[in-house]
């Protein structure tokens, strides 16, 4: 599990611009909701220097307030704010400055007999203005018995998302399925078995008739055998041509066959603990282990496509920005399926650009994500396209759906201006990005957000580098174009400042995890997760298990964040908000990054409450990171493992934890996902050998034979997904039951990860080979994702020097790590010289024993 990816790329947005541009010209204040008065040149002038102050880079006298009291008409009389006295809810000091009241929940407005949109209150749409709408999901496969919820999202003739307060008529349209009723859901139990899916469930919107297809397979399983139903868990499409293997304890494969057109496979169950695999080229690989005669034997199996055979999203840019002479930015996304699942890094952040620009006659640069824009006045820095890639998924054309060939999301923006005078430069000019962050957010006041919630996208099969092979996605032509309109009526400000409660931070490598990012969502039906908002907080000064103090928040321990509410179509999605705490140990080479995050959804609206007096509490606590896993690469057994036993060497404490989620990724970003229960941690599973034809994955896929990263998952699994549910094991997310692993990302409450990479070595000096060094001299390598040092348990083991060809160069000399950056040094013999040695440093574990596959790199030196 990844912190949330695009909040990291604001990160660096921000410090690659800091550190490539300097400070700039001074901040222009954004208008007040009423109109300047007078001219002026201290606060004197103004009228009521108790309600206004001297804007002095105008020269205008603004309105201005240090209690909500004085944004009322009782306070202000004569100069009373016509904005704020149409406004039903009024209007906020926000900043010192009267803002017009949002909201965020229909049940702010319900006292005016009105609901909320686009953060105002007002009439109800009406929904004879629906010209259009979708059921999702639109495809459903389960067994009688079981039931299904189904959500409705309405358009109107532009294609302009519309939420109508009273939601659809459900109909169910044979006896197949039972349920109906009104509302934007509702949930409908599977009676009958059908041939094939059909449609059965329809809802019914204004003039809009829209429609679900459902397959019911019968719910007797036929005693000795195990029914599989392999899906693709974005389209809810059955998977042809899938193999299903089920493996014993040993991983050697009992029984293996493949799935028919309905995604349906019935073998023989398994004896004995053991697991049960699915294979596909065009999908993940997914193996859960299974506990035998004791488990399910009717399993729900959804696989995700691999993220990058095939690209595609939407380009376009940003409209309407304020003018002012600040820094202009933002940036730009597509929801994503969920906010617990890995996304390819590849994909989420696309190409990067290296930008080059002047500035005050300077020549600089900066490196830019696609998804960034930038406007920097006085300079020559104008990055104005942006493009964003997403996953596929649905769209109108059902042989684009069910091939992979296309998508449907929501598009977001974060957009306004920054005063590049306002950030922090820290010392030697390097940037910690969590500090910069966290002194950031009080400046996104400025910041608006942009949506849309329906984007369809083609997805073309993505070309590959002929010398890297890495994917290559520039080529854009067709991508769907999708331009920002942050003018008054088509964005939303982030008018929602409130501070959350954090959790004591977890551990890592003996210290307290240093920064918690806030990351505001709504999860919209079909769509997925759309951020509308952020907060950062450290844990610097003191170093304990809280966040440091913020300014203007009574404590430690609490985060500012500034939130939009739910706006233009995504109205009445749930708020969610993901606490994800970090730290900068991951930044050590030899670690991999280390996260773990809390899930709050219980927000029925947003606060507004900038000092923290009544701050959101979220329940913890945090879970410690899923250390101590190993796996085997190989067929016999080595270092205290079995033949491709992926476990952990000890039971990790994990307290509420439910399920372990393992994924390999290869070369291609091709992965293996693997579950276990948290029982079963120290027994651990072993993997089967795939199929014939199938690529197996735990390995990199490079000439070398070299093994693939690994990263683990620990979740928290509750049925309801907020902390006060039912806890679900694996068995409970695979039995074909209603609560699908399709559903992971919706159950998940708390998680935490570490990502275990892949042990590389690679030579640091001598840089090249053929150069001359000097007998008895040192030379060094860099070590990553790989612990140096003897104890078994906590180390990986050491870096050891051989040689080939020269003279009094017998032996082995092992090295000594001698930075956090993995740089190990190594003393050459007095006695070894010789033309063309060869030099090769190998990675061995604790015992001396060199890893299996091997890891090693080659330097060939004159030494005299």
């Amino acid at each position: 599990m990844n912190p949330p990816l695009r909040l990291a790329l604001c990160a660096v947005l921000l410090s690659s611009l800091w550190t490539a541009c300097g400070p700039s010209e001074p901040n222009v204040p954004g208008k007040p909701v009423d109109t300047p008065t007078g001219s002026c040149q201290v606060d004197q002038d103004c009228p009521d220097p108790g309600l206004f102050f001297c804007d002095t880079v105008t020269s205008r006298c603004q309105a201005a307030c240090r209690t909500q009291e004085d944004c009322t008409a009782e306070k202000r009389g004569e100069y009373r704010i016509a904005e704020c006295e149409g406004n039903p809810l009024g209007c906020r000091c926000d900043n010192s400055r009267c803002r017009v009241a949002q909201c965020s929940a229909d049940a702010e407005c319900a006292v005016s007999g009105q609901v909320c949109r686009n953060g105002r209150c007002g009439a109800a749409p009406e929904a004879s203005a629906v010209t259009a709408c979708r059921v999702t999901p639109e495809y459903v496969v389960g067994r009688e018995g079981t039931s299904a919820r189904f959500s409705v999202l309405a358009m109107d003739a532009a294609g302009r998302a519309v939420v109508v307060p009273s939601g659809a008529a459900w109909t169910a349209l044979d006896e197949s399925v039972d349920g109906g009723g009104t509302g934007v859901e509702s949930t409908f139990v599977l009676t009958e078995a059908t041939v094939g899916a059909r449609e059965l469930v329809q809802a019914k919107v204004g003039g809009a008739t829209c429609t679900a297809r459902v397959s019911v397979l019968g719910a007797a399983v036929v005693s000795g055998q195990l029914r599989a139903v392999v899906r693709d868990e974005l389209t809810g499409r059955p998977i042809d041509g899938a193999a299903v293997v089920v493996a014993d304890g040993k991983g050697a494969v009992t029984a293996t066959a493949t799935t028919d057109a309905s995604g349906v496979v019935t073998l023989a169950a398994p004896a004995e603990a053991g697991s049960v695999s699915v294979f596909h080229q065009a999908f993940s690989y997914l193996t859960v282990a299974h506990e035998g005669p004791g488990g399910p034997m009717d399993l729900a199996l959804p696989l995700r496509r691999n993220p990058t055979d095939r690209y595609g999203g939407y380009k376009g840019t940003f409209r309407n920005m304020p003018a002012s002479q600040d820094m202009h930015t933002g940036i730009v996304g597509l929801s994503a399926p969920d906010a617990v699942t890995d996304l390819s890094a590849s994909l989420v952040t696309g190409p990067v650009r290296r930008v080059a620009f002047t500035m005050g006659g300077q020549a600089r640069e900066a490196t830019l994500p696609a998804g960034a824009y930038v406007v920097l006045p006085g300079s020559t820095l104008q990055v104005t396209d942006v493009s964003t890639q997403g996953l596929a998924g649905v769209c109108g054309t059902e042989a684009s759906v069910t091939s992979g060939a296309c998508g449907t999301r929501t598009a977001w923006a974060l957009g306004g201006d920054i005063p590049l005078n306002a950030l922090p430069l820290l010392s030697g000019g390097t940037m910690d990005v969590g500090q910069l962050l966290a002194q950031t957010i009080p400046l996104l006041r400025t910041f608006s957000s942009s949506v849309v919630r329906d984007v369809e996208f083609g997805l073309e099969v993505t070309p590959r580098n002929a010398d890297t092979d890495a994917p290559d996605y520039g080529d854009q032509k067709h991508f769907a174009t999708v331009d920002h309109d942050f003018q008054t009526d088509q964005r939303m400000e982030l008018g929602f400042q409130f501070a959350v409660r954090v959790p004591d931070l977890p551990p890592y490598r003996g210290a307290w995890m240093d920064s918690a990012a806030v990351l505001g969502a709504v999860r919209v039906p079909g769509r997925g997760v759309v951020p509308l908002g952020l907060g950062m907080g450290v844990n610097t000064n003191p170093v304990d298990p809280k966040t440091d103090t913020q300014v203007g928040l009574p404590g430690p321990g609490l985060v500012s964040m500034r939130m939009a509410p739910a706006h233009h179509g995504l109205e009445g999605s749930p708020y969610e908000l993901m606490i994800t705490a970090s730290s900068s140990a991951a930044t050590d080479a030899t670690a991999g990054a280390a996260s773990s995050a809390l899930i709050h959804r219980t927000l029925e609206k947003l606060p507004f409450d900038p000092k923290g007096g009544t701050p959101v509490a979220v329940s913890g606590p945090f879970l410690p990171t899923p250390e101590g896993a190993r796996y085997n690469y190989n067929q016999v057994a080595a270092r205290g493992l079995e033949g491709r036993q992926l476990r952990f060497i000890a039971a990790p404490v994990l307290p509420a934890a439910t399920v372990l989620r393992a994924m390999f990724t290869d070369r291609k970003e091709h992965r293996w996902v693997v579950l276990m229960d948290v029982a079963r941690a120290a027994t651990g599973v072993r993997l089967p050998v795939p199929p014939t034809g199938f690529e197996d994955r735990t390995y990199y896929g490079d000439t070398v034979g070299s093994r693939s990263p690994l990263g683990m998952q620990a979740l928290v699994v509750r049925r309801t997904g907020t902390s006060s549910g039912t806890a679900v094991n694996l068995h409970g997310l695979v039995d074909a039951d209603g609560v699908d692993l399709e559903h992971l990302g919706e159950l998940t409450v708390a998680w935490s990860a570490l990502d275990y990479g892949r042990p590389l070595v690679r030579w640091v000096e001598p840089a090249e080979d053929g150069q001359l060094v000097g007998r008895g001299s040192k030379v060094k390598v860099r070590v990553s994702f790989f612990r140096v040092g003897s104890n078994p348990v906590e180390d990986d083991g050491y870096v050891r020097l051989t040689f080939a060809g020269g003279t009094g160069c017998e032996g082995q000399v092992p090295g000594n790590v001698v930075d956090a950056q993995g740089q190990v040094e190594l003393l050459l013999p007095m006695n070894c010289t010789g033309t063309g040695v060869e030099l090769t440093a190998t990675l061995v574990d604790t015992a001396g024993v060199e890893l299996s596959p091997p890891v090693w790199s080659k330097r060939t030196l004159t030494i005299n």
